[in-house]
């Protein structure tokens, strides 16, 4: 009957159904033993036991990102910031690689992420000719903010062997001046795998995961799915986990196939009989990823319908006779499937590769997953319900990139784009996320795009699909933990649960929606050890 933490006077939010409210939580050994009342608490104080009296804050159990890419995160902070708030036009990111060029040597690659064409001043993308202009003796590529596309200079592209004569890549696209033929430097999709720039290493990835987890516990991030986990971000996890310097819970999803420039590990990992579940309670397999189309930002989804004054339905990376038996390979292994799947063909081909799978086995009861699951339509749903798939909604999109959607998509579709009220309504579990470095990771934005629907501008995008706080709040805690099968353990303030917490400078329940954006995270704990403290400013460890 002894705790190594008392927090006490709180108002605590436990996302327990059996015990919403309580005043303290007692932990020791890193687990939750007591949620309850203040004086009953304190029955747990030994000595040694370190009592923090919160003063009436709220506290909260710690966020979980369901879907995000961790180390790409943190490599793109070692980038050319091409954030529009960072880069608003074409010439203040040209001004950042002319002035990256000037003090690193003749023929050194220069990386830039996060621009996004729709909230340039110019309205368009930069072309291989004005990269040229910044930086005629460096290889350049930039990212787009959505990782669906990049733009690259000449001398990318010669070092890359991408010519007027080079063929389309089968899912992907190289696109081209309509007069001479020329690579406009643009390249979609599979193309951007076609780009020859040296790969990171592993003391760059470290330093790089380092920089991010700072950001997840100041954001209140205490579990994140890696979407994308290839061999080193593997290496990297464990390498962090032995040095103690991991400060966040991992999930890795396993790529499966070759796609995009990434290496698919499928094979090997069948191979080895790694199976979901794999690990320890910090670094946890959790199954293998798959993509089936692009964005909408990038009007690369595979949409049923042309996008808004276009003629173009996106991109579908592969069809169901393809697809279908690596679902059924990878699940007989004990390895659950997460398919990335935006546009309704995208989705329609995963559902059709998932109902044959469950001719053969008894995929119900695994909780697989289709990510985004922007567009489904009302038959995909039903589907989704009957095979019990998870919707992991990136539902981040509308508030950072929703303007974009809108004008690509157009209103009637708008009404059904990450349709929360629709899953909740066919009772489709679907967690939210911002699949960071995509869109900014604060799960509040979030939290407040699926109650109002409004994009960062204040449009409103919709009024259908709306959801309350209460299920906005679990979509980042009860039901991302259950995506991992992990409701008892995670998400929830509850005994035998880890006790990973965050302290609130509001109680999101008893303020507007609107000032929902205003809340900081006050302190983050993982397994009852204090990481990130707002006083002080500091991520401990």
């Amino acid at each position: 009957m002894q705790a190594d933490l008392i927090i006490i006077n709180g108002n605590v939010i436990t996302m327990d159904e059996k015990k919403p409210r309580a005043e303290a939580v007692a932990v020791k050994d890193g687990l939750i033993t007591y949620v309850g009342k203040t004086k009953d608490a304190l029955s747990w104080k030994s000595k040694e036991t370190e009592i923090r009296d919160v003063s009436g804050k709220t506290v909260m159990p710690g966020f979980i990102e369901s879907h995000m890419h961790p180390t790409h995160y943190g490599l793109n902070l070692l980038e050319i910031d091409c954030r529009p708030e960072s880069a608003p036009t074409i010439h203040a990111i040209l001004q950042k690689i002319k002035e990256l060029a000037a003090r690193i040597p003749k023929g050194e690659w220069i990386r830039g992420w996060g621009w996004d064409d729709s909230k340039l001043k110019e309205g368009r993308i930069p072309t291989r000719w004005e990269l040229d202009q910044a930086a005629p003796n460096h290889p350049v590529v930039l990212k787009r903010t959505c990782n669906h596309m990049v733009v690259v200079n000449s001398l990318a592209l010669a070092i890359s062997d991408i010519t007027k004569e080079t063929n389309q890549p089968v899912g992907g696209h190289i696109e081209r001046d309509d007069e001479t033929a020329e690579p406009t430097g643009l390249l979609q999709e599979k193309a951007q795998g076609m780009v020859a720039a040296p790969e990171y290493d592993l003391e760059e990835m470290e330093k790089g995961m380092k920089l991010a987890q700072q950001d997840f516990v100041k954001w209140g991030i205490t579990t994140v799915h890696d979407m994308a986990t290839q061999n080193l971000e593997l290496a990297l996890y464990q390498q962090m986990l032995s040095k103690k310097q991991l400060k966040v819970r991992v999930r890795p999803w396993i790529w499966a196939i070759d796609q995009n420039g990434w290496k698919g590990l499928l094979e090997e990992v069948v191979a080895l009989g790694i199976r979901s579940g794999f690990g320890n309670n910090m670094l946890r397999i959790q199954g293998v990823k798959y993509m089936l189309d692009g964005s909408v930002g990038g009007r690369t989804a595979a949409v049923a319908q042309p996008y808004e004054k276009d003629e173009k339905l996106g991109i579908l990376y592969n069809d169901v006779d393809e697809i279908a038996p690596l679902f059924k390979q990878s699940l007989e292994a004990g390895l659950r499937v997460a398919v990335h799947g935006i546009g309704e063909r995208a989705i329609e081909v995963a559902l059709k590769a998932f109902e044959i799978a469950a001719k053969h086995l008894p995929i119900q009861r695994m909780r697989n997953r289709i990510e985004h699951c922007a567009l489904p339509t009302e038959n995909q749903l039903e589907r989704m319900k009957q095979l019990e798939l998870i919707a992991a909604s990136s539902i981040g999109f509308l508030y950072h990139i929703g303007d974009s959607y809108l004008t690509n998509l157009g209103k009637e579709r708008m009404n059904r784009v990450y349709p929360h009220r629709s899953f909740r309504d066919y009772g489709i579990i679907a967690p939210g996320n911002s699949d960071l470095p995509v869109t900014g990771g604060n799960p509040f934005t979030g939290i407040y795009a699926a109650i109002t629907r409004k994009s960062i501008t204040g449009q409103v995008l919709d009024e259908i699909q709306n959801i309350s706080l209460d299920e906005a709040l679990r979509a980042y805690t009860t039901d991302a933990a259950y995506s991992s099968w992990e409701e008892d353990l995670i998400g929830a303030l509850q005994p035998s649960a880890h006790a990973d917490m965050i302290i609130l400078s509001h109680d999101p329940y008893e303020i507007s929606p609107e000032q929902l954006l205003n809340i900081e995270v006050e302190q983050t704990f993982i397994g009852g050890q204090a990481v990130f403290s707002k006083e002080s400013e500091t991520v401990k460890g």
